[in-house]
């Protein structure tokens, strides 16, 4: 060592059953502190580290993470120590002690780079996803507001083999297993009987809606609605208890961040208004970027180690510490949102979500305030307007999906003004599915672009026709430009 230089050393005292210990800190012969702390608490043992850190510049932040995350893990292994999870997680602490320091180091890395959030999306592409960036980017911002205390919501929507599944499959395992529920399929009562706490800040990815549009299957997301709303679930059912019934309560903690794909372009209201719609891109020019990337790994084999891509990630989310976020520009932009619309109740908080997602994300690249807040800045609110652009405009300005437009144009290719036309005429003309003809002709009649002169009867198909009103091309005027909302 430098004669100059003093080691920063921690001891760990006695330690109680919930992971608290006595830990008294020196740099060199000097005490710094001396107080209790519990270990097992990312959120604990980061606050500790900023208190120990503030205003004292020969105090290294990383090598206090660095020790606090070894004492941890040597909690962690003594016997007779319950979890300190009731579902029986192991703390992202303990796990991330004993990866490689290497892969550490990479993370560690990666999380201090100004160029985060492309890196992120360059690791992506190397699992094999091509194009398709903004929508891993907010499936990821998706998945790490898990740990926030309003989640967000997601549902993908897209013609069938237009790759939903295959880039939320991709996003979700850069998560670590600790923090992802990954179900193909989730029945209306599969959330209340999960093991108590299994479901706290978990990214839950799960498969296909079903396409049925009836009351059974809004019944079937009840629960799951009840989830995103109120960040919890609680359900009275009758139990036998010898020879009489007794109501007892089941409860299940949340909150959990959420997706899910379809193949639907009308998904119930209630669902719908609850989640963020995100939309693949079924354009031919994505359809040769996925199968130029498809030949190249033909031709080539194997390229990028996957292994080393989905280590470094999941390190880097179990570095992430829980931070309550604070927003300073959030009522300068609530003032821009538009009011006309009841929607704005349910997208207003969406928008601020994914803001702080960001933040949580570049936690190493923000202020903490004197409370302990993390302190979102004008990036994070440039990266969720980027993101959220078409998003918030179907929800707020009434503008239809990309695919809605693009086939809104081939339909004035083929069809004059005054053309009448039924589906099955446009089907005709189009490549894609029947059911994404059908869905775009019933969004883009919802938004006026198309009017209905007959009705269906009997074996007579409906049959439609093309105003003169256009489809908004400008989905960014619905959020106002960053220099607006961040003086």
């Amino acid at each position: 060592m430098d004669g100059d230089r003093k080691e920063l050393s921690i001891a760990c005292g006695p330690s109680g059953r919930n992971g608290t210990a006595a830990l008294t800190v020196r740099l060199g012969d000097d005490v710094l502190a001396a107080e209790n702390v519990n270990l097992l608490e990312p959120k604990k043992r980061g606050e500790f580290a900023n208190r120990l850190c503030d205003g004292r510049p020969g105090v290294d932040p990383k090598a206090v993470e660095a020790e606090l995350l070894k004492l941890a893990a040597d909690l962690a292994k003594r016997p007779g120590r319950p979890e300190a999870d009731p579902s029986g997680r192991p703390d992202p602490a303990t796990l991330l002690a004993t990866m490689p320091e290497a892969v550490r180091a990479e993370a560690s890395a990666m999380l201090e780079a100004p160029d985060l959030m492309q890196r992120i999306v360059a690791d992506i592409g190397l699992l094999g996803v091509a194009g398709e960036k903004e929508l891993a980017a907010t499936i990821y911002l998706v998945g790490v507001s898990r740990l926030l205390e309003l989640p967000l919501a997601s549902i993908v929507q897209g013609p069938t083999s237009t790759g939903k599944s295959y880039v939320i499959k991709k996003v979700a395992s850069l998560f670590p297993a600790e923090a992802v529920v990954i179900a193909t399929q989730l029945t209306p009562q599969a959330l209340f009987y999960m093991k108590p706490g299994s479901l706290v800040h978990r990214f839950v990815v799960v498969g296909e809606r079903s396409r049925a549009q009836d009351d059974e299957t809004a019944d079937a997301t009840r629960a799951l609605r009840e989830m995103l709303s109120e960040g919890r679930l609680s359900k009275a059912i009758p139990v036998k208890m010898g020879d009489r019934l007794e109501t007892k309560m089941i409860e299940q903690d949340g909150p959990i961040a959420y997706v899910e794909s379809t193949t639907l372009v009308r998904v119930f209201s209630e669902d719908a208004n609850r989640c963020i719609l995100l939309a693949t891109d079924e354009r031919p020019e994505q359809t040769r970027r996925i199968i130029k990337s498809l030949a190249a790994s033909y031709a080539k084999g194997p390229g990028a180690d996957p292994a080393a891509v989905l280590n470094r990630h999941r390190a880097l989310q179990r570095m992430l510490q829980t931070f309550p976020v604070a927003v300073p520009y959030a009522e300068r932009l609530g003032e821009a949102i538009d009011e006309h619309r009841c929607e704005a109740r349910r997208a207003f908080p969406q928008i601020v979500s994914l803001i702080q997602a960001s933040a949580l994300l570049h936690q190493r690249q923000r202020k903490v305030d004197r409370a302990g807040c993390l302190l979102a800045d004008p990036d994070d609110y440039n990266l969720a307007r980027h993101l959220l652009a078409v998003p918030i405009a179907r929800q707020l300005g009434g503008r239809v999906s990309d695919g809605a437009v693009r086939f809104l144009d081939r339909l004035r290719a083929w069809f004059s003004a005054g053309d009448e036309f039924t589906t099955a005429d446009a089907k005709k003309h189009e490549t894609q599915s029947k059911s994404s003809v059908y869905g775009w002709v019933n969004e883009l009649h919802d938004a006026g672009l198309l009017e209905k002169v007959a009705e269906h009867r009997g074996n007579s198909p409906a049959k439609y026709r093309l105003t003169a009103e256009s489809a908004d091309p400008d989905a960014a005027a619905v959020l106002p430009p960053v220099e607006k909302v961040c003086e």
